[in-house]
């Protein structure tokens, strides 16, 4: 059996080329929060590694911030505890939602 290339959605790829980078940092805990569940080391730590690449050191303290949290969530997928990591990424999602609304 010869394997199909994966094709790309188009409906997911005009959601993220037309989303505000507020609604792609969304998208990216969305996709943390749910590797976790499905306990996919490798999607996880992908997921983590873009949300530190997103940071604006600019903005020094509240950069430095985010980047202890990324960390301490990262070390929580390293040593496979999902559930802390999962928990942790929601309620940030929960917050940037909420941020975001203002």
């Amino acid at each position: 059996m010869i394997s199909q290339p994966h094709k790309a959605n188009p409906y997911l790829n005009q959601k993220v080329m037309s989303a505000s980078p507020e609604q792609l940092i969304c998208y990216v805990y969305d996709v943390a929060v749910a590797s976790c569940r499905r306990k996919d080391k490798i999607k996880s730590i992908q997921a983590m590694n873009v949300l530190i690449k997103s940071l604006k050191f600019d903005y020094h303290e509240i950069a430095s911030n985010f980047y202890r949290v990324y960390s301490a969530i990262l070390d929580k997928i390293s040593s496979e505890a999902y559930e802390d990591a999962e928990s942790m990424l929601s309620e940030l999602r929960e917050t940037w939602v909420k941020a975001m609304s203002l």
